[in-house]
């Protein structure tokens, strides 16, 4: 059975608009929401690629409280239990609100990439299904119109960040971006980042050639100890462009989990995103005492190359790789530079043992040297001086053969048995 697409999807450029189509006024807002999945049995690309179960006999994720900044988070069998604490700080207008915990379906897909727990027959499960899941609701129904596309309020993005951190959150995931810096969204941030928590944030998706904001960066995916995300496809092609990407994961055609049950089909650096802060989470579990500066650095040195594309930049350091990130064997601390060499001036005692050295050295050679030689011309006679008395001192070579000519004409053969006689 085919999937629903939900969310943001991708074909490498091409933008899809954010939920399902509908014709406005036609519908109510319950109608225009995502309302459930299909019934998918297949392993889906990502897994298949990044097989994130290898990691499991180390870490399974538990102990991590992983905050999604999103949609909200819908209800689905696979998330069941998963969502310890949520809360809903998007804006409506009272008109258009479902009163859905989730409508678009973007933030349910990102929790079910992070923890969505295995079933039996179903080939799609969350990378690290132990975690403890926290969701913040930036986005009602749709985005607010008559600003910036597919964007949400840096004030809200700031709100949903101070709120994970005061939920205990290890690793926030902010899958939506703002368009617009602001002090408080980098205040927010930077308390994260003091307290101790992983920021992975998504790039975001291009506002169009003719936007005011097409080729400017997105927030908070461009701030300093941001962990900023973008997304490839099934055969490891960039899906989205940023101005800024340090790490990428699958984000086009993935399957996770849906609003009201079943499985559907997404895209873009959101879904992506959700990849990303599901290893971070193993990593915090399977290594508790590294600081998330060390949780990132480890994220971004144990990636897979990404080997497609003329401009590898683009990709930042490579596409996330959530086993090779918790088994790793990385050296601790920063690398250490070592001072440039000196050369400095021997002192006179240092001179004088030198040259006496030199000296001993050079007396020593000649020394072996006619020991050697003497030695020789012992041997030489020892073996030589007896031969010369036997012979009175004349040469030891034989001399040289003297030939003789043939005759011309042979002579006849030696009888054997010539002068012989009696009978035969």
């Amino acid at each position: 059975m085919n999937a629903k697409r939900i969310g943001r999807g991708l074909v490498l450029a091409v933008v899809l608009s954010a939920g399902l189509l509908v014709a406005p006024g036609t519908v109510t807002a319950q109608q225009q929401c995502v309302t459930g999945g299909s019934d998918i049995r297949s392993v889906p690309w990502p897994q298949r690629q990044l097989a994130p179960e290898r990691a499991w006999p180390m870490t399974t994720g538990s102990g991590q409280k992983v905050a999604v900044i999103s949609t909200g988070v819908g209800d689905n069998p696979l998330l069941s239990g998963k969502v310890a604490d949520s809360t809903v700080l998007a804006r409506t207008d009272g008109r258009n609100a479902s009163g859905k915990p989730d409508c678009m379906g973007t933030g349910t897909g990102v929790a079910g990439i992070i923890a969505a727990a295995s079933s039996q027959g179903v080939g799609f499960h969350g990378v690290a299904p132990d975690v403890v899941l926290l969701s913040a609701k930036v986005v009602a129904d749709s985005y607010t119109s008559g600003g910036p596309p597919k964007a949400v309020e840096p004030g809200l993005l700031a709100d949903a960040v101070d709120w994970a951190v005061g939920k205990g959150a290890s690793v926030i995931a902010v899958a939506e971006v703002a368009r617009e810096d602001s002090a408080q969204l980098r205040q927010a941030v930077q308390n994260a980042l003091a307290k101790g928590a992983v920021v992975v944030a998504a790039t975001g998706e291009p506002a169009g050639n003719d936007s005011p904001y097409a080729g400017k960066p997105t927030y908070p995916a461009s701030q300093e100890g941001v962990l900023a995300v973008g997304a490839v496809d099934e055969s490891g092609q960039l899906a989205t462009a940023a101005s800024r990407i340090d790490i990428v994961a699958p984000g086009l055609n993935v399957l996770t989990t849906a609003p009201g049950g079943g499985l559907a089909t997404g895209g873009g650096s959101s879904f992506a995103t959700g990849y990303v802060a599901a290893a971070a989470a193993l990593v915090r579990s399977y290594w508790p005492n590294l600081s998330n500066a060390d949780v990132v650095k480890r994220l971004r040195a144990t990636t897979t190359p990404a080997n497609v594309g003329p401009d590898l930049r683009a990709y930042g350091d490579g596409i996330v790789n959530p086993y090779q990130a918790v088994i790793d064997q990385m050296a601790k601390g920063a690398p250490v530079v070592l001072p440039p060499l000196r050369q400095e001036e021997p002192s006179a005692e240092e001179k004088a043992r030198m040259a006496a050295e030199d000296h001993a050295r050079a007396w020593g050679f000649g020394a072996a040297g006619i020991g050697i030689g003497v030695a020789g011309l012992v041997i030489a006679l020892a073996v030589f001086w007896p031969k010369g008395r036997r012979r009175g001192w004349r040469s030891g070579l034989a001399p040289d053969p003297v030939e003789h000519p043939e005759d011309e004409l042979p002579q006849p053969p030696a009888e054997l048995f010539g002068g012989r006689t009696g009978n035969s």
